[in-house]
């Protein structure tokens, strides 16, 4: 039964919660949810590779073939950036210093916890949101995958346009950093990743481009309704995600802090820069609470046995769905 309880939570930190990183815009704020499953961090965790080179054209003699550079700044292909809308926020779901807590099991046994911290500041007579989140793998994960992560991401408080991600991602003896630059006006966004063996950094054409949390919030602030789908191009550490989240339907889920009405969200990759990792989204479905807050309340997705789920257990440090409606 060790053996078993290694190999699956071993696969989990590896796979499917880097895979599930399918959320990292529902994710960001869902990422509350998909926090807890590291879903955002291990995007970031996810191949930094690029997207498959075309082979040099043949010679005689000579079966060596030489990659061809990607351009640079990567732009989308125009058939998905027409799929991708812009959009305006509606109410902010959430209020300044509200935190909200949700763990992570494996086929029930806990694995991670992730925290989600919501602040207002000012910024250059701005005022902004600033979302934080940390997510920690407990002392049983910790013998198999040990991850200590976090993010950070500012946004502008009436339009929820980020000008940047800072991230960690401490996995195991893993240590890196990244750095996504925003430029709405030049519409460029750089992301660098900075470890042991130095900086790498990369280009992308984004005409309306957005970080987990940033892309999560402006999300939770749409009108849900059944069958309505929503598209985003997300940035997040080594990858650039175009997640789209479809409204299934309305339906009673129970959580320990209490039942909830809520929204149930079925998840899709349309694209990945890394081009590697499109089946993501398969078999992951997401819980939003069906009021005005629209709270991430449930992430849960598909492992090779058994499932992953991550649970809203405590708002501002409090649990129950009385704290849930305030």
């Amino acid at each position: 039964m060790t053996v078993i309880a290694r190999n699956r939570v071993r696969w989990m930190g590896q796979e499917n919660l880097r895979r599930n990183a399918l959320a990292s815009v529902l994710i960001a704020a869902l990422m509350l949810a998909l926090s807890a499953l590291a879903a955002p961090m291990l995007a970031v965790g996810a191949s930094d590779s690029s997207p498959p080179a075309e082979p040099a054209p043949a010679h005689k003699h000579k079966h060596r073939h030489l990659p061809t550079p990607a351009p640079t700044p990567m732009a989308l292909p125009p058939e998905i950036q027409a799929k991708v809308p812009a959009y305006k926020p509606g109410p902010i779901p959430f209020h300044d210093g509200e935190q909200l807590v949700y763990q992570a099991s494996w086929v029930g046994i806990p694995a991670a916890q992730a925290r989600l911290e919501f602040h207002q500041a000012q910024k250059n007579d701005q005022n902004r949101w600033l979302g934080e989140i940390w997510i920690e793998t407990n002392a049983f994960a910790d013998l198999f995958y040990k991850m200590r992560d976090y993010m950070k991401e500012s946004m502008a408080d009436d339009t929820l346009h980020s000008s940047g991600v800072y991230l960690v991602q401490h996995e195991k003896s893993r240590l890196n950093y990244y750095d996504v630059t925003i430029d709405r006006h030049t519409q460029i966004v750089t992301m660098t990743k900075k470890n042991h063996k130095g900086t790498q950094s990369k280009e992308y054409l984004a005409s309306d481009p957005w970080g987990p949390i940033s892309g999560a919030m402006m999300a939770l602030t749409q009108d849900f309704a059944p069958g309505k789908t929503y598209a985003f191009d997300v940035f997040s550490g080594s990858q650039r995600y175009v997640f789209a989240f479809v409204v299934d339907r309305r339906e009673k889920i129970h959580l320990d802090i209490g039942d909830f009405d809520a929204w149930k969200i079925v998840p899709d990759v349309w694209y990945v820069s890394d081009g590697e990792l499109r089946s993501e989204a398969r078999g992951t479905t997401l819980w939003i609470s069906a009021d005005e807050r629209h709270l991430p309340l449930r992430i849960q997705s598909q492992a090779y046995i058994g499932y992953v789920r991550a649970d809203l257990i405590a708002i501002d440090g409090k649990g129950g769905v009385e704290s849930a409606q305030n």
